[in-house]
């Protein structure tokens, strides 16, 4: 899981890629304000797992545009 957080405006973005029973990829991407029960689920369907983390890289690139910092936490790079 890849997740961006914007301490100034409380808010946090977090993307990753789960793959189906078909072996279909699928980026997820969930946004919303911390410590706030509100928030946004998207999902998009992608035709590969490269495709998929290119699309995270270019998300990543836009959330530090805009002032959000990369989260690493132990799960990830555990299990990365």
């Amino acid at each position: 899981m890849y997740r961006w957080v914007h301490q100034t405006k409380n808010r946090y973005y977090q993307a990753h890629l789960l793959q189906d029973l078909f072996g279909e990829w699928t980026l997820v991407r969930v946004w919303g304000g911390l410590g706030s029960h509100q928030g946004a689920v998207r999902t998009t369907g992608v035709s590969s797992y490269a495709d998929g983390l290119a699309q995270i890289q270019a998300i990543g690139k836009r959330r530090q545009q805009h002032g959000y910092l990369p989260v690493v936490d132990a799960y990830s790079t555990q299990n990365g």
